[in-house]
């Protein structure tokens, strides 16, 4: 078997199918779509797709997806059917990608991080420095950050970054955010980039 052939990738769609669902369900061959990422596949029971009768039809499962370059799978519910999912999943993809100019390993799907922000400065000296932080704590403060080791269970807001915290953090630098901080860390990273492409931050993993 070639080794990223179209076969290959039925094969670990199948596999997936077995671990986690089940040996009496399989894909659709005739409804297999290829794209430049990923194979999309649908799957339902054998029995059914022996038959075709609705009383022998699950419901709920939705496509399955599994990416080319890692050949990681990537399953959908009922909610996410057709063109829904396969944009949602471009979407993700094409975050990676801006992420990974910055950190090559960003793995969207599974991975788990620390943020550090380095000490912000104005390297041309020209007074810019306050504007440049209060941008950035702009896009932070969109993102509701926390500090979960701060936590007041009679104050549900206590441990929130404040915007005056967030500024004397960002000036004095560097500020280390320990995962999990956010809700989506992918939309707070891309809007760091998309605020100042310069902005000096890396990530550490989770152990």
């Amino acid at each position: 078997m070639l080794e990223n052939s179209r076969d290959e990738f039925i094969k670990i769609a199948r596999d997936y199918l077995l671990e986690n669902v089940g040996d009496d369900v399989d894909i659709f061959e005739d409804d297999i779509v290829e794209s430049e990422d990923a194979f999309r596949f649908h799957f339902q029971s054998k029995k059914f797709l022996e038959t075709g009768r609705f009383g022998d039809q699950y419901v709920g499962p939705g496509p399955l997806f599994v990416l080319k370059r890692s050949k990681k799978v990537i399953p959908y519910g009922s909610a996410s059917l057709g063109i829904a999912a396969h944009v949602h999943l471009i979407s993700k993809l094409n975050k990676e990608r801006l992420i990974r100019i910055y950190h090559k390993d960003y793995d969207i799907w599974e991975g788990k991080y620390n943020l550090i922000i380095n000490e912000i400065t104005d390297d041309q000296e020209l007074g810019f420095e306050d504007f440049i932080i209060e941008d950035f704590v702009k896009v932070l403060l969109k993102h509701k950050i926390w500090d979960s080791s701060r936590y007041d269970d009679k104050n549900n807001e206590s441990y929130y970054y404040t915007k005056e915290e967030l500024e004397q953090a960002l000036k004095a630098g560097p500020l280390l955010l320990k995962s999990h901080f956010c809700e989506k860390l992918e939309d707070l990273l891309v809007d760091l980039i998309n605020t100042n492409i310069y902005l000096d931050w890396t990530l550490s993993e989770v152990k």
